[in-house]
Parts: structure tokens; C-alpha cells; sequence
């Protein structure tokens, strides 16, 4: 078994790891594992890439894969894989807005001690919370614009 490190801004390390745990153990039916067994080869390469450890994200492949497959994934790749992770992440995202304002569900508003209707901002700042993403990793507002524009270009 091999162990690599992706490289990914802190809140999608954040995010992987309350989803996959702190080190994902690749496997063909998983939708992280099979993307990263698609990018992984069997080339060498002595990198000397500078990261930041603390945002990398690892992920552990198993022997019968790198035999199979591969062990090293080229720079540009990781690249390529930390741009599909941050899509996954909007994509869950997108998905938890559009089933709780869908579901009709409710939240109390504490400021005025009543109960409202599920909106997209408060369900953005919902699931921040729920992977500990903070302000400071990711602005709600930012997120709220992305989202947005997203939406926007599936019509």
C-alpha cells in the first residue's frame, strides 16, 4: 500500500476528510477512488514539488492497484484532480440546497425568535458548518455568488 498527498485548498481538505476520513482508502466503487485510479500510472518521477502539507489531503492505495495500475500521479494531474474535487464539493452543495428548500424544511431565527422557511443562504452557511468550514477558509458570500452563477449556467 502507497500513500499520496493532494494538494487542495483547506476547506476541501476539510470537507474530504468529514466525508472519506483523514486518509481515503482508494477503491474502484467509490467515486473519489475510481477518479484517482483513472489518473494514476506507473512513471516515476522525481518532483520536487513545494506544498503545503497542512492542505493536502491523503489517500492510501492498495497494493493490488498499484500492480494493476499505477503508484505516482504527474503534477498537473493532482492539478486536474483538485479542480474535480472543488466540482464535487459544489455539486454536493448545490444537492443539500435543492433538497432542503425542496423538503420545505425550517430553521430558527434567533434574532427574532421565530421560524423561517430554508433559503439558499442559510443552507449554504448549513452545510460550511456541518464540514467546519470556516469564514475565514470561505466566504458565505463568495460561495452564495458561485452557487448563483452556477445555477444560473445550468438553465
Amino acid at each position: 500500500m502507497i500513500t499520496l498527498e493532494i494538494p487542495i485548498k483547506p476547506y476541501l481538505k476539510k470537507y474530504l476528510t468529514k466525508k472519506y476520513g483523514e486518509v481515503h482508502h482508494v477503491k474502484k466503487n467509490s467515486l473519489l477512488g475510481g477518479i484517482i485510479i483513472d489518473i494514476l500510472d506507473k512513471q516515476y518521477r522525481k518532483q520536487s514539488i513545494d506544498v503545503d502539507r497542512k492542505s493536502c489531503y491523503k489517500v492510501s492505495v492498495p497494493a493490488t492497484i498499484v500492480k494493476e495500475v499505477g503508484f505516482d500521479i504527474s503534477f498537473l494531474k493532482l492539478k486536474k484532480l483538485a479542480e474535480k474535487i472543488y466540482t464535487i464539493f459544489y455539486n454536493d452543495l448545490e444537492t443539500y440546497i435543492k433538497l432542503s428548500i425542496e423538503n420545505d424544511l425550517k430553521f430558527h431565527n434567533e434574532k427574532h425568535d421565530s421560524i423561517n422557511k430554508q433559503n439558499r443562504l442559510k443552507a449554504i452557511a448549513q452545510f460550511l458548518d456541518f464540514y467546519d468550514i470556516t469564514e475565514e477558509e470561505l466566504k458565505l458570500d463568495s460561495v452564495y455568488r458561485t452557487i448563483d452563477r452556477r445555477l444560473k449556467s445550468d438553465k
